[in-house]
């Protein structure tokens, strides 16, 4: 099976349990519809995540050897990775309390312990596979990448703004005008389609003030001048054909 690159899907595995971690290894070598690697600590798998492509999913343990699955899960949100693996983790029941906390944390799914390893390999490829909810996390992963590079300001509501509008553009309706998504934000914020505009406008302007190589580049992509900020609408429209087009999409 491929992956929505028309690559074979690919997992890192990891658990303390060297056995565990062995048998997962030779089942996956007898497998055609993904490739799986091995770790046996939390900070082999970021080790691995800084190194290397990210896996299209991560398959992890509750209760690692050197490190907890919540200081693993904040340490892969700290490589701003483009492309996130899912996140699957292995566990004896939890509490209700537990899985939100992992949920939160940036877990998508659970797998019960014990588990038959054909039944954690077929979830991890469910898991890897071009769905709709891993499509939205990268989506958003790739429009947030953009977005630090280009150096927008994280207090500046208009990035968020910014952010909505090219999700809602690759999703949903490409063809979507920028006063349209201005009017459904004003609607959603309790607010006016012009103060929507003048936040991204802000948001657009100072990214334009940092002229970074990412923003320069664009611009010159666009065929734009760099002395004046882009419109609203070539930014925005931009970012989310930059994004669907690095998606395959």
């Amino acid at each position: 099976m491929t992956n929505a690159a028309g690559t074979t899907l690919t997992a890192l595995f990891a658990d303390g349990d060297g056995k565990v971690c062995s048998a997962v290894g030779l089942y996956a070598q007898l497998q055609q519809d993904i490739q799986v690697t091995v770790a046996g600590t939390g900070r082999q798998v970021l080790e691995r995540l800084r190194e290397s492509l990210p896996p299209d999913v991560l398959i992890v343990d509750m209760l690692l050897p050197d490190i907890s699955v919540f200081e693993l899960l904040a340490g892969v949100g700290r490589l701003c990775l483009k492309d996130p693996p899912a996140v699957l983790v292995t566990m004896r029941a939890p509490s209700e309390a537990m899985a939100r906390r992992l949920l939160t944390a940036g877990a998508d799914f659970f797998m019960l312990k014990p588990y038959r390893l054909e039944e954690l390999l077929d979830t991890a490829i469910y898991l890897a596979a071009d769905n709709d909810t891993l499509r939205q996390r990268r989506v958003r992963s790739h429009i947030n990448w953009h977005l630090r590079a280009y150096r927008s300001p994280p207090e500046l509501v208009g990035g968020n703004y910014i952010r909505w509008m090219a999700e809602e553009l690759v999703l949903r309706d490409p063809n979507t005008t920028a006063e349209e998504l201005y009017c459904q934000l004003a609607a959603r914020y309790y607010t006016t389609p012009n103060t929507i505009s003048k936040a991204v406008g802000r948001a657009v302007r100072a990214m334009w003030k940092q002229a970074t190589p990412a923003y320069l580049e664009l611009c010159r992509q666009l065929g734009e001048s760099t002395d004046k900020p882009l419109s609203n609408r070539k930014f925005v429209m931009s970012l989310a054909e930059r994004v669907r087009w690095e998606l395959g999409l």
